[in-house]
């Protein structure tokens, strides 16, 4: 939850079909073409359930227009395809994954169907990338990295034809650097990364609006990819600059990036060297959420119950274990609620914050046997994830039982569970 991933880290995230994901010469020049805009335009402005609304109704007047194979029938194709990416892109920040998986599932296959030349390459990328989206919010990151490896191939085709094509690129270049990080291939995934940061700054250079978003989306990315390689001091200085990117776009339109903003401040929470400094920015996001929170309830819950484990963290550096204590308990509830929604995506969450929840207990002396038992059950979920992906989870896994080991050993044995 702390990257986006592209596709419109966001739902990068996804990053975000957000920047020129969408072709302006992709709809029809009539009511389906004014539709078809119209839908664009409330997916950018973050109105999602409107979005749903609206793009069920676009791809019925579409689908209408698409029956038979007659070349006219292509723009029509075309059109349905790009309405497809956009309700995916909707169902994703949402958290509606399954749904999301069914709707790019048929985005691609219209992409199939057709012959794969210019222009229907354009729709065919943009469709594997709503897939690549789907299938990384369901857990599924070894298929989202071969059909999101698929549409870079496509949009790199595209984008050496034609300039204009460098912003779809530069996203699913992004959305790669994701996937293959929740595989543990950080160096293939820092290396596609910076590809995107470079084509975003040159974008951004061009066109500093229509672009500012997408950069603020790759250099958050960047940062976890640089952490990842442990490279601490570039991490910091990219997160910052994406901090500052977002809190800029926030500042003109808070409806769409307050989210974003959390999301990178609680990031640099992670990568600052002071405890002060990291509990400031941690404290903000969470303030920024409990908002958020009470405008929407329950869709921001992944990022928000990730923040709020981070906020015991910083708690927990600066000794102050008893609000740590306090505020793992919620983070560990909201995560709950999340993992039942989406049981495989979430199993690494929940094992995070069930991690948090023990250590915090460890340290303060308190509820040790309600400690144990949150140790216990992030090992077994960590024990399975491990097993799928020796390379990102082994050694958490070691560090999870050591916690387990050290609160059994405090426990006595007739309050162990």
């Amino acid at each position: 939850m702390s990257e986006e991933i592209p596709g419109a880290e966001q739902p990068p995230p996804p990053d975000g079909p957000s920047d020129a994901a969408v072709p302006s010469d992709a709809a029809p020049s009539d009511a389906a073409g004014a539709a078809f805009e119209r839908c664009a335009r409330l997916v950018l402005a973050g109105r999602y359930e409107e979005a749903l609304r609206a793009t069920e109704e676009t791809a019925v007047l579409l689908r209408g227009r698409t029956v038979g194979s007659r070349p006219a029938d292509r723009e029509a194709v075309a059109a349905l395809a790009y309405v497809l990416v956009l309700r995916c892109e909707a169902l994703a920040k949402l958290g509606r994954w399954d749904e999301c998986l069914r709707t790019a599932s048929e985005a691609v296959d219209l992409g199939r169907g057709q012959a794969v030349t210019a222009p229907f390459t354009a729709p065919l990328g943009a469709t594997l990338l709503g897939l690549g989206t789907a299938l990384w919010g369901l857990g599924r990151p070894q298929e989202a990295v071969a059909v999101t490896r698929e549409s870079v191939d496509l949009h790199r085709q595209l984008a050496r034809a034609d300039h204009a094509f460098r912003p779809q690129l530069a996203n699913a270049l992004s959305q790669l650097g994701v996937v293959l990080s929740r595989l543990g291939r950080h160096a293939e995934a820092l290396d596609v990364t910076k590809e995107s940061v470079s084509l975003y700054r040159r974008l951004t250079a061009a066109d500093q609006a229509v672009h500012t978003h997408g950069l603020a989306q790759a250099v958050n990315n960047l940062a976890r990819r640089q952490s990842a390689r442990n490279q601490h001091r570039r991490a910091l200085k990219s997160i910052e600059e994406a901090v500052a990117l977002y809190r800029r776009l926030a500042a003109a339109n808070p409806a769409v990036h307050c989210r974003d903003l959390a999301m990178a401040l609680g990031n640099a929470a992670r990568m600052h060297n002071g405890r002060a400094e990291s509990l400031a920015a941690v404290a903000e996001a969470v303030a920024i959420l409990e908002e958020l929170d009470r405008a929407e309830p329950g869709v921001h819950g992944g990022l928000f119950a990730d923040s709020l484990s981070l906020h015991a963290a910083a708690l927990a550096d600066l000794g102050r274990f008893r609000e740590a204590a306090g505020v793992t308990t919620r983070a560990v509830a909201m995560m709950r609620e999340q993992a039942a929604l989406n049981p495989v995506a979430r199993r690494g969450d929940l094992a995070v914050a069930l991690a948090f929840h023990a250590r915090v207990r460890a340290e303060a002396g308190l509820d040790l046997a309600g400690g144990l038992a949150a140790a216990t059950e992030a090992v077994a979920l960590i024990r399975g994830l491990a097993a799928e992906i020796p390379a990102l989870y082994a050694s958490s896994l070691a560090e999870v039982v050591a916690l387990e080991s050290r609160l059994r050993a405090a426990v006595p044995r007739g309050d162990a569970p």
